[in-house]
């Protein structure tokens, strides 16, 4: 069974549920406040490798072997920087989300898969990262008086509740509309309402 230290601790981790590094790193950072850690240091056997470079060993399977290290930083939070990544991070899973469709309507279920499984866990990082800015600077009160944030927040979660029961139902039709019109319309409400004010409350 391949081993993975955080910061000198041993976690469990089971190498079979995950298709390679690049798609276990945003799991782990689910547990760490993007605007308050980063990735100083990612070794795999013995060897630092560079998370944002082409290198083969975060694409390749995970294999039993294998030593995975991992030191996640501290820093000052920077929230209005966070706001800034959360507008990016947005744009990517609308446009990942088009081509997952895409590939759905191809009838390239595998390939849709692969993309389905990003678009998840991004949303994960979203939902934790809107969490904690709205916990951290942010007049929560003035804010929605003038948006539905709370109503954006449970109409997320309960889509992304339907898109996981339509995919173990391996209702195509119906996860491909959740994904098309139900998650991309949400997202982009927080795109147009939301993030251009908490930019602004962040000046």
């Amino acid at each position: 069974m391949a081993t993975i230290e955080v910061n000198n601790q041993r976690i469990d981790f089971n190498e079979q549920n995950y298709l390679n590094l690049k798609s276990l790193l945003p799991k782990l950072q689910r547990q760490f406040p993007i605007d308050e850690f980063n990735i100083g240091a990612f070794k795999v056997n013995g060897q630092n490798i560079d998370i944002h470079s082409e290198h083969p060993s975060l694409v390749r399977p995970i294999e039993h072997k294998d030593h995975i290290e991992i030191l996640f930083q501290q820093f000052a939070p920077q929230t209005h920087s966070v706001v800034l990544e959360l507008s990016s991070l947005t744009d990517k899973i609308i446009s990942k989300i088009e081509i997952c469709t895409d590939f759905y309507k191809s009838e390239d279920d595998l390939t849709a898969q692969l993309h389905l499984g990003q678009i998840i866990d991004a949303v994960d990082i979203f939902i934790h990262t809107i969490s904690h800015i709205l916990k951290n600077g942010i007049d929560l009160a003035e804010l929605e008086e003038s948006v539905p944030v709370k109503e954006l927040q449970i109409h997320l979660l309960s889509v992304l509740k339907a898109i996981s029961n339509a995919h173990n139902k391996s209702d195509l039709i119906m996860l491909t509309d959740l994904l098309e019109y139900e998650l991309k319309d949400n997202l982009t409400q927080w795109k147009i309402l939301i993030i251009p004010i908490l930019r602004n409350q962040m000046r």
